[in-house]
């Protein structure tokens, strides 16, 4: 995902306006979704254990996306290469951010908005 600056900023507003942030967890959710399928479509495939393996966590300040687990140890490899190796970067959790960025971004604010007129603070 990319980092969005003041998000730490915003959420501690938020909760100081007692606002539930715990409302943005939906929002998150919906984000790590999309996040989870663009980087399982760019993601290669021999067996399908690797794309298998992406799953998106939410959080009330974060949507993350993982690759990877005990049985698919190679997952970084994959992502961000082995020279040593001769494993070139697939990059595809790179290219999940860089497709899901400005939906992301819209979907978050979208969300926020939504929080603070459900609280009556616009």
């Amino acid at each position: 995902m990319p980092y969005v600056q003041g998000l730490r900023e915003t959420v501690k507003k938020l909760e100081d306006f007692t606002v539930e942030v715990d409302d943005l967890k939906d929002v998150m959710a919906t984000i790590a979704d999309l996040a989870t399928e663009a980087a399982a479509k760019h993601a290669p495939s021999r067996s399908g254990k690797l794309r298998a393996s992406i799953r998106g966590n939410r959080a009330k300040g974060k949507a993350v996306v993982t690759a990877g687990r005990a049985s698919v140890r190679y997952a970084g490899a994959i992502n961000y290469g082995w020279p040593r190796r001769h494993i070139k970067p697939a990059g595809f959790m790179q290219a999940a951010d860089k497709e899901i960025g400005p939906k992301a971004l819209e979907l978050y604010e979208q969300g926020i908005n939504d929080v603070i007129a459900k609280k009556g603070l616009s």
